[in-house]
């Protein structure tokens, strides 16, 4: 067991009420962890947003920039807390597309706290050009 399990402090309902205020006023941005992937007619994107529940997970494509985001919230546990691996906060990660996407046709999925995302890659516009002779 860790001290912080072990060791409480006293706090007066004051400072509570303040430690707790600046809790929320302040908001961690954390970066989720992503892989890309790709091939001849898609890119890939898996990113991991633990924590995040479906109708707060965001994905947006403005010009050639893409945001994925979420928002993850305190646990409602009864009883006190002691220690806190889980981090809470708003993940926030944007990519710029070097590649033409189809923006009509890209698909997000997202279950057990893993996003899915497939870019489909525009296909190259072929114009056959008439050869006359003079």
């Amino acid at each position: 067991m860790t001290n912080a399990v072990l060791h409480k402090e006293n706090h007066t309902a004051e400072e509570n009420q303040t430690s707790q205020e600046t809790k929320k006023e302040r908001v961690r941005i954390l970066t989720p962890r992503v892989d890309v992937y790709s091939d001849e007619t898609n890119i890939y994107l898996i990113a991991d947003l633990p924590g995040v529940e479906e109708k707060d997970v965001q994905v947006q494509l403005e010009k050639d920039q893409l945001t994925i985001s979420g928002r993850t919230s305190e646990r409602n546990v009864p009883g006190e807390l002691r220690y806190s691996e889980f981090r809470t906060g708003e993940y926030r990660r944007s990519f710029t597309v070097t590649e033409s996407v189809e923006e009509d046709k890209i698909s997000a999925v997202y279950k057990s706290g893993v996003l899915n995302l497939t870019l489909p890659r525009r296909k190259p516009l072929t114009k056959k050009i008439e050869v006359r002779s003079e």
